[in-house]
């Protein structure tokens, strides 16, 4: 079955209706809001990551992430980065993210590609901020970042992965040997961290956080731009940016699914049965508008109370950095719809990325007015 990657909502509204939980090239798809659910809950469905023993990979250490584990390696890691999205830390990058932002959108004039200029290096100025790398190095790390998550050509994902772990390798030492007040130099001197986890969590906490708020932001612009009503409606009442963020992760959120689950045991939902071993995928998209939880699902809703979407997970693997993300997507839309904005190219030609995991336009050509 294909699922089109420009509009999935129609098919993914027939699964859930005629075959909410069903195999397709060897793992089940849940698109009811309860199953999606219920599997990023259970302890019965769980992540794991094959490391073949002998095989030489450089690259092995940075799959053995938190967002990969199950407890207890999960719970002890996840506590560790915790800090880093902590309400304080949030609020000291809440002015820093209006400032890159303000200098942004001040940089839009004319014809302009939103994603290039602004949903792209918002998130990887913030995450080197965060983390303390040199706001000189975002730029490398911007182009690491598009090779792995938006190339889909091997050799040159490794070579940037490659990269990427040699270059938080050697922040590492430097701040081993002149440690400075940011995060990079707290993890270097955890106690609990081997260096392979410091360099894996390091790499996670850039690309996680990254194409994820990219899409939203996007993904953002494109629906309110697609429906000029709720546009307007936001441009009157300003204090709906908050809901609206909700909606859009809701509606036509940055994550399709969830990374592929397993079944660590038989676990059933519904009348099917789900062997043990196999690859469980819960499809966001579809949870996010089944009509048992939202009412008129199918309406984008700026206003929309409550709204409780699973666009940012579930459970113990809930977006550790929901907060920040949320944060960078309010600023980037409240800031660039105080501008005069319409389509630069027609919205039905956009290309979108070519997989429905991550979930968002590689461009968004637009119209900005002064």
């Amino acid at each position: 079955m294909r699922i089109p990657r420009a509009d999935p909502h129609p098919v993914l509204r027939r699964m859930r209706e005629q075959t909410p939980v069903v195999q397709i090239d060897g793992a089940w798809y849940l698109t009811r809001y309860a199953d999606v659910q219920r599997a990023l809950l259970d302890p019965a469905v769980g992540r794991r990551v094959v490391v073949h023993e002998g095989v030489d990979d450089p690259l092995a250490m940075v799959r053995r992430t938190m967002f990969n584990l199950d407890p207890p390696d999960h719970t002890r890691l996840r506590r560790l980065m915790a800090p880093a999205f902590g309400p304080r830390t949030v609020a000291r990058l809440d002015r820093r993210i209006g400032e890159i932002t303000a200098e942004l959108v001040a940089g839009l004039d004319g014809e302009a590609d939103v994603i290039e200029q602004l949903a792209l290096p918002l998130p990887i100025l913030v995450m080197a901020d965060l983390i303390g790398f040199p706001a000189a190095d975002a730029a490398r790390l911007r182009v690491w970042s598009d090779a792995m998550l938006r190339s889909h050509h091997a050799p040159r994902i490794r070579a940037a992965g490659l990269a990427f772990v040699r270059y938080i390798e050697k922040r590492v030492a430097e701040r081993r040997e002149q440690p400075r007040d940011d995060l990079l130099t707290r993890l270097a001197f955890s106690a609990e961290l081997d260096q392979e986890e410091l360099v894996a969590g390091v790499f996670q906490l850039v690309m996680a956080g990254d194409e994820t708020t990219v899409n939203l932001i996007g993904n953002g612009v494109l629906e309110l731009l697609r429906h000029p009503a709720e546009l307007a409606r936001l441009r009157r009442d300003p204090g709906l940016i908050d809901s609206a963020v909700e909606e859009v992760m809701r509606f036509n959120g940055p994550v399709g699914h969830s990374r592929p689950l397993y079944a660590l045991a038989d676990v059933a939902f519904g009348d099917v049965v789900i062997p043990e071993g196999d690859r469980i995928v819960p499809v966001l998209l579809a949870a996010n508008r089944d009509p048992e939880v939202f009412p008129d699902p199918d309406v984008f809703d700026v206003g929309r109370t409550p709204n409780r979407h699973l666009g940012l997970g579930h459970g113990i693997h809930f977006c550790l950095g929901a907060a920040l993300g949320r944060l960078q997507a309010r600023a980037a839309i409240g800031a660039l719809i105080r501008r005069p904005l319409e389509f630069a190219a027609d919205p039905a030609g956009l290309e979108w990325t070519p997989d429905l995991f991550i979930h968002g336009v590689r461009r968004l050509p637009l119209r900005v007015g002064p």
